[in-house]
């Protein structure tokens, strides 16, 4: 008896590539390599890899990413961010796994936690790297 695999969404089926530009909202069902640049809103339950010379501009819902060219907006991966050596994220990325490969650029703030950031108390005084509280002044 054979058993067959359960697909991920991890085949690249589709390709957008070089010299092609999408603008607006994209889905899809199978992964998705970008060579060319889309500028937008990116919805999927499968991967999305941005090749080396492909640019993203776009409010990303995804299940995996990989970046091997430049993103720039917001991701949020159920699964995980891949940024590879040649990749550069700018942005905001939410993803339970956040992978950074040596060489690769990331300016931007991670989220990996479900939690939501606690606004400060009032009045309370910020932290200084050495864990002491600087001096209130009148």
């Amino acid at each position: 008896m054979q058993f067959m695999k359960r697909k991920t969404g991890d085949e690249i089926i589709s390709l957008l590539g070089k010299g092609a530009e999408m603008n607006g909202e994209i889905s899809f069902t199978n992964g998705l390599r970008v060579e060319g640049t889309i500028k937008g809103t990116v919805r999927s339950e499968a991967l999305l890899e941005i090749g080396p010379g492909g640019v993203v501009d776009a409010d990303v819902h995804i299940r995996k990413i990989s970046v091997d060219g430049e993103f720039r907006g917001v991701i949020h991966a159920s699964d995980r961010v891949e940024i590879r050596k040649n990749g550069k994220v700018f942005g905001e990325i939410f993803s339970p796994c956040l992978i950074i490969e040596a060489g690769a650029t990331f300016d931007g703030r991670c989220n990996m936690s479900d939690e939501k950031p606690k606004p400060a108390k009032e009045g309370s005084a910020p932290l200084k790297m050495d864990g002491t509280s600087p001096a209130k002044t009148p």
